[in-house]
């Protein structure tokens, strides 16, 4: 009868082990990306927003969706043609959108929790060349296909939202360095 007893109240104790670190999510971001060409002494940052959504399986592994588009451009005064000749002419940059899917490994505690994200990322951007007088000599629509990784730090608000700090490499065909820097909320469900 006491093993009997013992068995029933260890079945009734396992709700217990359930934690709240699996299941569905949606989120909201801002990026930051770093618009760099190799060779070229030029930088300009474009600005982005995202949306997400993913699935937790424990609470170490998730799987996650991310749209994102681009909310203000990007403008240089050299950049390196398509056959790699530096031109001194204005270029006007914007991402139109990207989608990405990750897999996330975390590392989970009740505070917060650290994560890499590594996944693939499809990219769309358009542009325009404009000369000296501001008249446009030719409009630029391209896009880029392949691996994109980061690292990203969470910190718990309650025990249904987070706040997330990302740094990650949008996508490797454009630059082997990471690009993107962002803040991003989620939703717990």
């Amino acid at each position: 009868m006491k093993k009997l007893c013992i068995l029933a109240l260890s079945l009734l104790a396992l709700p217990v082990l359930a934690d709240n670190n699996r299941g569905f999510y949606l989120g909201i971001g801002g990026a930051s990306i770093k618009d760099e060409q190799d060779g070229v002494n030029n930088v300009s940052r474009l600005r982005a927003v995202e949306f997400f959504g993913g699935y937790k399986y424990n609470n170490a592994l998730g799987a996650e969706l991310r749209i994102g588009s681009g909310q203000k451009e990007g403008t240089s005064t050299n950049y390196a043609d398509s056959n790699g000749n530096v031109l001194s002419r204005n270029l006007v940059r914007d991402i139109d959108s990207y989608q990405s899917i990750y897999y996330k490994p975390e590392l989970v505690n009740d505070e917060a929790k650290l994560y890499a994200l590594i996944g693939y990322t499809h990219l769309s951007t358009s542009g325009k060349v404009t000369g000296a007088d501001g008249a446009t000599i030719y409009d630029i629509d391209d896009s880029a296909s392949g691996l994109s990784y980061g690292v990203g730090v969470g910190f718990v608000v309650n025990e249904h939202f987070n706040v997330n700090f990302e740094y990650r490499n949008i996508c490797k065909d454009i630059s082997n360095k990471p690009n993107l820097a962002a803040v991003n909320i989620d939703y717990r469900f």
